[in-house]
C-alpha cells in the first residue's frame, strides 16, 4: 500500500479502525496501518466530509511528539479510504487490564493520570483534541509506560454529557474523558452511577473535579496534570514534634531518601501492573 507498506497480519488494540502489522520497505521498520471508520455509504457528501476529517485530524496528530502519544508516521488515501500508519508497540490497553487484574489502587492511578494530561496537556497545547478518548484508547507497555492512541477519531471512550447531547468537543470534553477513564481504572465502573465509589481520599477528589457535568466547572487539562502530578508523587508529612538532633538527621535522611526516589516508584508501580 502507498508504494510502501506490506501488510503482515491484523493487529489489536486499534478500536475505531482495521488495522495491520505491516512493513515499512522504505525504512526497514515495523508499523501498524490502520485503515480509518468510512462515512455514510449512502451518502457521498457525507462520506467526503468524514474523509477529509479524518485525514485532516490524522495529519494533526503527525505534530505531536510526546512520550506519552502514539507516534503517527504517514497518512495517506487508498481507494479513497484514509489510512493512518502508527508505531507497533507490545502493548494492551488500560480497558484489559481492568478487565483482566481489577481495578487500580488511588497511587497508581494518580500515576497514571499523571502521564496521561501530560499529553493531552501538549496535545491542547497545539490545538489537538482528542474527541474519542478511554480505556480502550490508553496502551500501558511492559515498563509501566502510558500511551494515547486514536488522536482526532472522535469514535468510543467516554465522552462528555455536552458530547453525548450533540454538542461539540472541545478541550473540556476531552477533561471530562479524562476523568472518567481515570475512574474508571479506580472503581471499575464509569461515574455517575447509582453505585457510591469505594475509594475515599485525594485522588477520587481530583477526578471528581475532572467529570463535572458543567464543561466550565471543569479544570483546565494543564491544571489537571499539575493535580495529578502532584498526587503521584506526595507522601504524607511527618508530625512536627521535639525530637533530638540525631533524630532529626535521621528523619531528614529519610524524607530526602523518599523524595528522590518518589518518580522511580510511581513509574515502577505502572510497571509491575502492565507486566502482571
Amino acid at each position: 500500500m502507498a508504494g510502501r507498506y506490506r501488510l503482515l497480519e491484523p493487529a489489536g488494540h486499534h478500536p475505531g479502525a482495521t488495522a495491520w502489522r505491516a512493513k515499512d520497505e522504505l525504512l526497514d521498520r515495523f508499523v501498524v496501518v490502520e485503515r480509518l471508520p468510512p462515512g455514510c455509504p449512502f451518502d457521498a457528501a457525507h462520506s467526503d466530509r468524514v474523509r477529509a476529517k479524518a485525514i485532516r485530524d490524522a495529519r494533526a496528530a503527525v505534530r505531536l511528539h510526546h512520550p506519552h502519544v502514539v507516534v503517527v508516521h504517514d497518512v495517506f488515501e487508498h481507494d479513497l479510504t484514509p489510512y493512518v500508519v502508527t508505531e507497533d508497540l507490545a502493548a494492551g490497553t488500560l480497558a484489559e487490564l481492568v478487565e483482566r487484574r481489577g481495578s487500580f489502587p488511588p497511587d497508581r492511578v494518580a500515576a497514571l493520570g499523571a502521564q496521561l494530561a501530560s499529553a493531552l496537556a501538549a496535545a491542547h497545547a497545539e490545538g489537538v483534541l482528542h474527541r474519542g478518548f478511554g480505556p480502550d484508547k490508553v496502551l500501558l507497555t511492559a515498563d509501566g509506560t502510558a500511551k494515547i492512541a486514536g488522536f482526532g477519531l472522535g469514535t468510543g471512550g467516554f465522552p462528555a454529557p455536552e458530547v453525548a447531547d450533540g454538542s461539540g468537543a472541545g478541550a473540556p470534553a476531552d477533561v471530562y474523558s479524562l476523568g472518567a477513564t481515570l475512574y474508571f481504572a479506580l472503581e471499575g465502573r464509569v461515574p455517575g452511577t447509582a453505585v457510591p465509589p469505594r475509594t475515599r481520599g485525594a485522588v477520587l477528589d481530583a477526578l471528581l473535579e475532572l467529570v463535572r457535568p458543567e464543561p466550565a466547572a471543569r479544570p483546565s487539562m494543564a491544571d489537571a496534570e499539575r493535580t495529578l502530578t502532584d498526587l503521584a508523587v506526595s507522601r504524607p508529612l511527618i508530625p512536627a514534634r521535639k525530637v533530638r538532633s540525631r533524630a532529626r538527621v535521621l528523619v531528614t535522611g529519610t524524607v530526602l531518601v523518599v523524595a528522590l526516589g518518589t518518580a522511580v516508584t510511581t513509574h515502577a508501580a505502572l510497571r509491575r501492573l502492565a507486566a502482571s
